[in-house]
């Protein structure tokens, strides 16, 4: 019997060419965005999941509520805090510390190499995080002063084929140091990432270094914290309050704990945490979700639309079945079956397209996705039953209706002109449309946002810059000699040293501006640079003058601030006024027009901006549009003839500021790409739905037709219902998209207002695209030629 269900399930796809095409094209499409999504989604979600206790750990992160402070969440905390936790809290298991550093150059045998994730940790790190050591011993990794574990790959890339084992590297004013171990390489889904970790164990406990660890005054430590049982994370917290009172922590810092789990999707707001360089918000990746649910939806609708339509063409079918014998359960059974193997199809065609699209998808899984998913026993078996029940739920109308129905009824042809599948059709219509219109308007307006970001005043000039590193003690004696070969190329316009780039955590210090009560707490962001960075950058002096190297007294006693530090004290008149940096008083020289060193979401906070001529890590080269290949040669011919033995790592300005947004770019194609996909499904279904209409009213046009009608009018006649539908989609869309996207919005500090011109191009875009659609069916229909229309059947 089941070997005659698929013979009919087979032959009754091939009957209907052009219908099984667009349900197999639409569905297997629906299905692959699904699949790439529910990919992007997994991989998302199981950041730092692969730790067995993952949810029992918790960082600890640092409240500022400071004035002059707009983002009050850090992700550093008091370096003292973390020991005392474990010695006096019986909730806290283990704590680890580390101190990341980005990258930093390392020397083996008078060679340099440049690590890209280099830290500072404590031996702890391997005890609370899953980290696995393939060379080494675990319980003794990092427990000596002056120790180091390197990666895998960092290994290869530092030593080659030898054993680096008891090799000695060095590591700017630290000499000598071993190596102990090699781990294995972090997994790609790991908020935290290394690949050369210094222990940061002390032999000397008087000296600077291990002073800091104890200190319980400034707020620049990493921490994590293992719970013995996550449920007392609210009674931890409370106790961690009453820890930094006692310690006489100032009552601007407070401090709480972030779950693991929640470090990579929900830290959006939280400022310094360089080492968290992947993060992404957990808004984007249910958005995303949601995108592919009702990707997959419009796909299904568009099936089980087709499906009940086409129904109706099989009710003879049906009522001749029911006449010789078949019982509903068969005819249940025949419709059902149909169904499912329409879906497998579809899902056979979907693996193909994610295959053929792996390599267009950025996605951080290195091997072909549709393999990647197949070789998930778990993931490629769900698949398979949730196409099973997409199957037999798309199936259940036309084959419970149909079923039902009395034969007699049936082959006098009243199915035909019932009212019964009409309204579930238009109703799929509508929401597939107010789907389809909402991600159009919510598109346009992630759109906008982004060239808001990108053409936005940032307070400087991004473009044709490049940053070298030059923070290493052994390049500081040779700077001059470089700079000065650097500014002997014509095509170089300026070269500045600055301590830092917008776009990268600034440092932050306490202050006591002028005038302010002696009872407010003032921390503001720092920055130090010399008296040729703000014109290289086209930063703008809006009052007072920029510091200038002939004056003496810049460089100990004055100070720039930016309009946002002025704006935030009141002050009519800042040039003049004094500000104190713990005993030093320096005065205002200047006031700087802000400039973002932040990303949209932060508002511009008060910075102020120290004169440092002759230092900082960063040599800031601003070139010439022209001959950018030639003038890149030249620096690194500049450098390896300045530093022989050290290798240049320079960062284009321009796209190392725009690094800020990748997230929200990728966001933004994302939402693109899988928003057209939809219009294009939606279409796909609609195309068949009117062709369907079409072939009902052929009588109907062939009869109109001999009666003197139009095309233009038979046009009109067969585009009307879904042009009805399609505005009802508008109506139901514009409230639910200006909701969802107002509350997007409200996330970034720099914003577009919602335009509702967008609104009115999205509908008038759907419109017309549906409009063509249907329109290339009706004028097909309406050209016939009427005498063959009346024989029809």
């Amino acid at each position: 019997m089941f070997k005659n269900y698929l013979k009919i399930a087979f032959r009754s796809l091939l009957k209907s060419k052009g219908t099984s095409v667009i349900n197999i094209l639409g569905l297997s499409i629906g299905m692959a965005c699904g699949i790439i999504i529910f990919l992007f989604v997994q991989n998302e979600l199981s950041y730092d999941r692969f730790h067995a206790k993952s949810d029992d750990i918790f960082r600890v992160l640092t409240i500022d509520e400071a004035l002059g402070v707009s983002s009050n969440l850090v992700g550093i905390t008091l370096p003292a805090l973390g020991p005392a936790m474990e010695n006096d809290f019986p909730e806290v298991e283990k704590r680890v510390r580390m101190i990341p550093q980005g990258r930093q150059l390392i020397n083996y045998e008078q060679q340099g190499f440049y690590t890209e994730h280099f830290a500072y940790a404590e031996p702890s790190l391997f005890e609370v995080f899953d980290f696995k050591l393939i060379d080494g011993d675990t319980e003794k990794a990092l427990t000596e002063p002056n120790t180091v574990i390197f990666t895998e790959s960092m290994a290869a890339k530092t030593f080659g084929s030898e054993n680096p084992i008891g090799k000695r590297i060095d590591i700017g004013n630290q000499a000598g140091i071993e190596v102990v171990g090699i781990m294995a390489d972090v997994p790609d889904n790991s908020h935290l990432n290394f690949d050369v970790i210094v222990s940061m164990q002390q032999a000397d406990t008087t000296s600077g270094f291990a002073q800091f660890l104890r200190s319980w005054q400034s707020i620049s430590m990493v921490t994590y914290v293992e719970l013995a049982d996550k449920e007392s994370e609210v009674n931890v917290e409370t106790k961690m309050e009453d820890l930094i009172r006692a310690n006489n922590v100032g009552d601007n810092f407070k401090v709480t704990l972030q779950p693991l789990k929640d470090v990579h999707l929900n830290s959006s707001g939280i400022l310094f945490e360089n080492y968290n360089l992947n993060k992404t918000d957990i808004g984007y990746v249910y958005t995303l979700a949601a995108v592919g649910l009702f990707v997959i939806l419009i796909a299904s609708f568009n099936f089980m639309n087709l499906s009940t339509a086409r129904s109706a063409n099989r009710a003879q079918e049906v009522g001749v079945r029911k006449v010789f014998g078949a019982i509903r359960r068969q005819l249940i059974n025949q419709f059902m079956i149909e169904s499912v193997v329409l879906c497998l199809v579809s899902f056979v065609l979907s693996i193909g397209f994610v295959g053929l699209t792996s390599t267009l998808i950025n996605l951080p899984i290195e091997e072909n996705l549709a393999v990647y998913f197949l070789s998930h026993f778990e993931w490629a078996l769900g698949a398979i039953g949730f196409v099973l029940l997409l199957g037999l739920f798309s199936g259940s109308y036309p084959a419970l209706l149909l079923s039902g129905f009395n034969p007699i009824s049936i082959l006098r042809g009243s199915f035909k002109t019932s009212s019964k599948g009409v309204l579930l059709r238009k109703s799929l219509v509508i929401f597939q449309f107010t789907i389809s219109i909402s991600m159009i308007i919510g598109t346009a307006i992630v759109y906008d946002q982004l060239q808001h970001q990108r053409n936005i005043d940032k307070g400087f000039d991004p473009e044709q810059v490049v940053t070298l590193n030059v923070g290493h003690p052994s390049l500081q004696q040779a700077m001059p000699v470089l700079i000065n070969k650097l500014e002997q190329n014509p095509d170089i316009i300026k070269t500045a040293r600055t301590g830092g780039m917008p776009g990268r955590t600034f440092g932050r210090r306490g202050v006591r501006p002028e005038g302010v009560p002696q009872e407010d707490t003032w921390i503001i962001s720092v920055l130090n640079f010399d008296e040729n960075f703000m014109e290289l950058m086209d930063m703008e002096i809006v009052d007072g003058r920029g510091y200038d190297r002939e004056m003496q007294t810049d460089q100990q006693q004055g100070l720039l601030i930016n309009e946002a530090m002025v704006k935030e004290l009141t002050w009519e008149d800042p040039v003049g006024r004094k500000i104190t940096f713990g005993q030093q008083e320096r005065t205002v020289i200047g006031v700087v027009k802000d400039f973002h060193f932040a990303n949209m979401r932060h508002k511009i906070e008060p910075l102020a901006m120290f004169f440092n001529p002759n230092g900082g890590g960063n040599l800031a080269v601003k070139f010439a549009s022209a001959n950018v290949s030639e003038t890149m040669d030249f620096i690194q011919a500049s450098w390896d003839e300045v530093f022989p033995n050290s290798p240049l790592e320079y960062r284009f300005f321009d796209e190392e500021f725009g690094q800020q947004y990748a997230s929200d770019e990728r966001f933004g194609k994302l939402v693109f790409s899988f928003t057209w996909l939809a219009i294009f499904i939606a279409c796909l279904g609609l195309f068949g739905l009117s062709a369907f209409t079409a072939e009902q009213k052929t009588k109907e046009i062939g009869v109109r037709k001999v009666l003197g009608a139009s095309i233009s009018g038979i046009v009109l006649l067969l585009s009307k219902q879904f042009s009805q539908l399609i505005g009802v989609a508008v109506i139901l869309a514009v409230p639910v998209a200006y909701y969802l996207m107002s509350s997007w919005l409200s996330d970034f500090e720099y914003r577009v207002e919602i335009n509702w011109i967008w609104f009115i191009v999205s509908a008038l875009a759907a419109i017309m695209i549906a409009l063509l659609t249907v329109t290339f069916q009706s004028v097909k229909a309406a050209t016939i030629n009427p005498a063959k229309s009346l024989r029809y059947e």
